[in-house]
């Protein structure tokens, strides 16, 4: 039996998984991380730093992204080079993301 504990309840793997993905698109008020478009019910979560990078699948690692955002970022860098590149580009979005994984990275 695989539980996880969240918030002071017990959950099976599913549910627990389902919540981490939730509690991701919910903080980012379902919008793409990169682009800021709605995600509706077509949301994905990409690993900023990819995984095949080494990446880990890390609430601090992890934004929701549309679909396209995610494939033409693929395993590159966001930072890098390919964010600054895009027509829909933002400033405050990157800074915004870099925020996010820092919380995370600190609270470790």
């Amino acid at each position: 039996m695989d539980h996880h504990i969240a918030g002071g309840e017990y959950l099976n793997k599913k549910e627990a998984k389902l919540r981490f993905r939730q509690d991701i698109l919910n903080s980012w008020d379902h919008k793409c991380a990169y682009c800021g478009d709605d995600l509706g019910r077509i949301a994905t979560l990409d690993h900023v730093h990819p995984k095949s990078k080494g990446g880990l699948t890390t609430k601090g690692n992890l934004v929701p992204a549309c679909f396209s955002c995610n494939i033409s970022k693929s395993d590159v860098q966001p930072f890098s080079s390919w964010y600054q590149r895009q027509s829909f580009f933002c400033a405050d979005k990157e800074q915004k993301i870099l925020a996010w994984m820092r919380v995370f990275t600190d609270a470790a």
